[in-house]
């Protein structure tokens, strides 16, 4: 456990000197429970699969309901590009291994048929979140660590990936405990806990307060800063496990709604300059910053001049859509969008 401590104070440190939004990996696999490795338990597990990668691509956890989606999940495996099964620990029985099948699926596969149903996708690139977690315990209240309490933050990370997020927990060293107290995040005073932040530069931040009330009863309090607004809700169930769950699900159905692109499907053809490329390495940075974007089909070189690149760009969901990636990537900033589109490239 000291190790895994270490690592994640390693790579935290690291995080906070560039957190931005993060590139989410993982959003094309899923990984599914399953009793033996026949093909009668594989093909359930294969649509399961697919149903819980559909929910981190469409950013609705209530997707399976969708008439929408029934098309696709009739033959999953179509859309399968390799799978494997590997042995897992069973959290409730720690002696005991249970088998899980891994279900990796092809990206462009995918996509096609999502756009094909009509189904927006949420793009790789999306808010990173930073977590201030509040536990209460025989009236004592404390902020929660990786190194005194790595199991709740465990749950937050599990049901985040879930939902195609990745969070980032502060450090909670001398530099955090002079600018934020455990008081600060119960209370909910904003500018202590905007202060302490900033040093983690995340584009959303999100406190926490977790309380077991009775034996089978745990209450929690959630307050998320987005953009400028401030959005607050309450959980509460059996288990702290799933409080925390419904938590972050809460956390991810709001995200969704602001940064999934969820405006028209329409394919539009759009003109975008870029200034301050001038040399072959900040060239090829815009180039392929653009094809990265979810929402981009298509890039191609229009028109080089000195220090601007003009690029056509077949792209899906009107300017909108590009704003949202753009605002999130941090590699181009909005000059103007009158008569031209035109943008910035920003330095490393």
């Amino acid at each position: 456990m000291k190790f895994r401590t270490i690592v994640f104070l390693i790579l935290f440190a690291f995080l906070a000197q560039n957190a931005h939004a993060i590139k989410v990996s993982g959003l094309y696999q899923a990984a599914v429970q399953v009793a033996d490795e026949t093909a009668s338990k594989r093909n359930p597990a294969i649509k399961q699969a697919l149903i819980k990668v559909l929910v981190k691509l469409t950013g609705d956890r209530n997707i399976r309901s969708s008439s929408d989606i029934a098309p696709l999940i009739e033959r999953p495996e179509r859309f399968v590009q390799q799978f494997r099964y590997r042995q897992v620990e069973n959290l409730e029985e720690p002696d005991v291994q249970t088998t899980e099948l891994l279900v990796e699926f092809d990206e462009t596969a995918l996509n096609d048929g999502l756009r094909s149903y009509g189904l927006t996708i949420w793009g790789q690139e999306r808010p990173s979140v930073l977590v201030w977690l509040a536990h209460e315990q025989n009236t004592t209240r404390r902020l929660v660590s990786f190194e005194d309490s790595p199991e709740y933050l465990n749950m937050l990370d599990a049901g985040a990936t879930a939902r195609g997020l990745s969070l980032l927990f502060p450090l909670l060293d001398l530099e955090d405990s002079s600018q934020i107290s455990v008081s600060d995040v119960w209370g909910g005073f904003k500018e202590p806990i905007s202060d302490a932040s900033d040093r983690y530069q995340a584009d959303v931040i999100l406190t926490a307060k977790v309380i077991q009330v009775l034996p089978n009863l745990w209450e929690s309090n959630w307050t998320a800063y987005i953009n400028d607004q401030t959005v607050s809700w309450a959980s509460e169930g059996e288990l702290a496990e799933i409080v925390l769950k419904e938590g972050i699900d809460e956390l991810a159905d709001r995200i969704a709604s602001q940064y999934a692109n969820t405006g028209s499907s329409v394919t539009e053809v759009i003109e975008l300059l870029v200034t301050d490329v001038d040399n072959l390495d900040k060239y090829a940075r815009a180039l392929s910053y653009l094809e990265s974007v979810q929402s981009i089909s298509s890039v191609q070189v229009k028109r080089v001049s000195r220090n601007n690149v003009m690029f056509t760009l077949v792209n899906r969901g009107g300017l909108a859509a590009i704003d949202q990636s753009v605002a999130l990537g941090k590699t181009l900033e909005l000059i103007s969008n009158n008569d031209q589109l035109t943008y910035r490239l920003l330095p490393r």
